[in-house]
């Protein structure tokens, strides 16, 4: 008896930022029928920096994204850890080549827009997926089978999403205006799966694990509750500066770390090496926030950047001045420009089933929201995007033989869970632990200094992030 080979799904991806045009190249290239709803007129990644460690770049190599990302991106030549208070360096990873013969891949830093961007050409030139822009997911509701049926529905279990526009018809994403008209134009389409890649602020998360479905809950398997994503108290003070405009003791060609009491510094090159990207972190205790609450309302509506004055900012970031270094003083009065982000933060996975329900999956921050504190954010949501794609892709050919029927969406997205939740949970718990580590003082600083001093370069190379190759069994 032939392998059945299961029809081709109608999936949509609710979210098109990286996360998002990630899942739509490798939905694509295993040859489903993608739609991604975007609730923003325009595509475009918000924030600065990113890096991305060799886990990443395999995949973007095997997509083909590789070389467009590296004409815009860095390879820096080296991490290097420092004391922020006596600016002692106290560990040194080498990068470039090193890691490219160690790992088979190349450790780059690139600013958000670029890596977008080169996901966007991808996704086009792919002819990937129908990006639909100015559509802000309103609900979700499974049908049964009988009732596809009576439609003339071909489906194991559909999908009815219902959308709603967010801008007038008769406006086109590139109008310059900054007002939104928010209108009732409500559509429904029928799918066969849905991913939400729309970030930490998911909407998706939010129907399926919410009260607000529980029609929808009740038909799904609900093993474990999703976990809650609350403001950790930290803040990042992110800056682009060209190097140029910079004195010269300034300018870097590595990733540069500086750890102190409650804060930390973190700064590399973007852009070909003309920029430096800088991330100011500060704890409560540094940033003015220490007897201050931040509701979810306030935060999801300020959408990541807080509204805080130039004066706010200069007193929070004057605050680190008088105990830090003169290298870490000279860089922050160098820069003029800051803008502020809340750090959020969710204990860590614990169960596939907080990564999938159903015929509905979760990627990237919508899944496994994670403090910047290991630089895997965006990683995370590649590899996410990557693992789903293979397995598209596998199960478009490989039908159970016992059976002799197809393997259902619903089976697919369960193995994408169950084998990426333990790592992204892994990533997550060190995310966490970094954070106490990172702005330590006393005893753990003491203790933190002296392993890097004596082990620094074992414990900067991580093994077990940066050699994840699944490309290689593909």
């Amino acid at each position: 008896m032939p392998e059945l080979a299961r029809p081709q799904s109608k999936l949509l991806i609710v979210g098109a930022g990286i996360g998002g045009l990630s899942a739509a190249i490798a939905l694509g290239r295993a040859h489903q029928n993608v739609t991604i709803i975007e609730q923003s007129a325009q595509l475009g990644e918000v924030g600065a920096g990113v890096q991305l460690g060799p886990n990443v770049n395999h995949v973007l190599k095997h997509w083909g994204v590789d070389k467009a990302l590296e004409a815009l991106a860095f390879e820096p030549e080296a991490v290097e850890v420092h004391h922020a208070l006596s600016g002692k360096q106290l560990a040194r990873l080498p990068l470039a080549e090193s890691f490219r013969r160690r790992y088979g891949a190349p450790y780059l830093t690139a600013h958000r827009a670029d890596l977008h961007a080169a996901l966007l050409a991808a996704v086009r030139a792919g002819g990937c997926a129908d990006i639909r822009l100015n559509q802000r997911l309103q609900s979700i509701q499974l049908e049964s089978f009988k009732a596809l049926q009576e439609e003339g529905i071909k489906a194991s279990g559909t999908l009815t999403v219902s959308t709603e526009s967010t801008i007038d018809s008769k406006t086109t994403a590139n109008t310059q205006t900054s007002e939104t008209q928010v209108l009732d134009q409500q559509s429904c389409e029928h799918y066969s799966a849905l991913v939400g890649a729309d970030g930490v602020w998911s909407k998706v998360r939010d129907l399926i694990f919410s009260g607000q479905q529980s029609a929808l809950k009740a038909q799904v398997n609900t093993k474990a509750g999703i976990n809650s994503v609350v403001f950790s108290g930290d803040l990042a003070y992110r800056s682009l500066v060209l190097q140029k405009m910079l004195p010269a003791h300034l300018r870097l060609k590595t990733v540069k770390v500086w750890l102190g009491p409650d804060m930390h510094l973190v700064q590399y090159p973007v852009r070909g090496g003309e920029w430096l990207n800088s991330v100011l972190f500060l704890s409560p205790r540094l940033n003015g926030m220490a007897n201050k609450s931040l509701s979810m309302d306030v935060l999801s509506a300020l959408d990541w950047t807080i509204n805080m004055s130039q004066e706010d900012k200069a007193a929070n970031i004057q605050s680190i001045l008088p105990s830090t270094c003169s290298k870490v003083q000279d860089t922050v009065r160098a820069i003029e420009a800051w803008s502020v982000w809340p750090l959020m933060k969710s204990n860590p996975l614990t169960h596939s089933s907080q990564m999938v329900r159903g015929s509905i999956a979760l990627l990237g921050d919508a899944a496994h929201p994670m403090l910047p504190y290991l630089a895997q954010g965006a990683g995370m949501a590649i590899e996410d995007a990557f693992e789903l794609g293979e397995l598209f892709n596998n199960a478009n050919y490989n039908s159970s033989k016992q059976h002799g029927l197809v393997e259902s969406i619903e089976t697919t997205l369960q193995r994408y869970a169950t084998n990426r939740w333990k790592r992204c949970a892994s990533v997550q718990s060190r995310a966490l632990q970094n954070a106490h580590i990172f702005h330590a003082s006393g005893a753990l600083a003491w203790a933190r200094d002296r392993s890097l001093e004596l082990l620094g370069d074992k414990i900067l190379d991580m093994p077990w992030l940066y050699g994840y190759q699944r490309t290689q069994s593909c």
